[in-house]
C-alpha cells in the first residue's frame, strides 16, 4: 500500500480539513493557544495512523507474517511520539487549553471513524 491511500490517507485528508477549519476558527476568535492545543494532538494522531497502517501491513501479511525489528521500532516510536506530545503539553501547561486538546483528539477520532465508515460503503448486505 502506498502512502496516502487506504484508511490512513483518507483519515489524513479528512482530519487535516476538520483540524484546519477548527484551528482557523480559533485563530479568528483570537485564541492562538487553543488553536495550538487543538492542532498538536490531531497532527500526532494522523501521523500515528500512517505508522500503524505500515506496521499492520508488515506484520499481518497473508502468507507469511513478519514481526521484525522495524515493526518493534515503529511501535516504540509511535508510543514515543505520544509521550513527546504529552511532555510538550506539560511544559506549556500554563498556556494549554484542555478542552482544545480534547477537541484535537476528537478531530482525529472523527476523521478516523469517517475514513473507516467510507471503506464499508457499498459492501454487501447494506440496503
Amino acid at each position: 500500500m502506498t502512502r496516502g491511500t487506504g484508511i490512513a490517507g483518507s483519515a489524513a485528508r479528512i482530519g487535516l480539513g476538520i483540524t484546519g477549519a477548527a484551528a482557523a476558527l480559533l485563530l479568528l476568535l483570537d485564541r492562538p493557544w487553543a488553536a495550538l492545543s487543538l492542532t498538536l494532538p490531531a497532527t500526532i494522531g494522523i501521523i500515528n495512523t500512517f505508522w500503524l497502517e505500515g506496521i499492520v501491513a508488515t506484520v499481518l501479511q497473508p502468507e507469511r507474517p513478519r514481526f521484525s525489528r522495524w515493526a518493534l521500532g515503529a511501535a516504540a516510536l509511535r508510543i514515543g511520539l505520544w509521550g513527546l506530545l504529552f511532555v510538550v503539553l506539560y511544559l506549556l501547561r500554563q498556556h494549554v487549553v484542555v478542552w482544545a486538546v480534547a477537541a484535537g483528539i476528537a478531530c482525529y477520532l472523527v476523521a478516523l471513524a469517517v475514513a473507516v465508515a467510507g471503506t464499508h460503503e457499498g459492501s454487501p448486505g447494506e440496503g
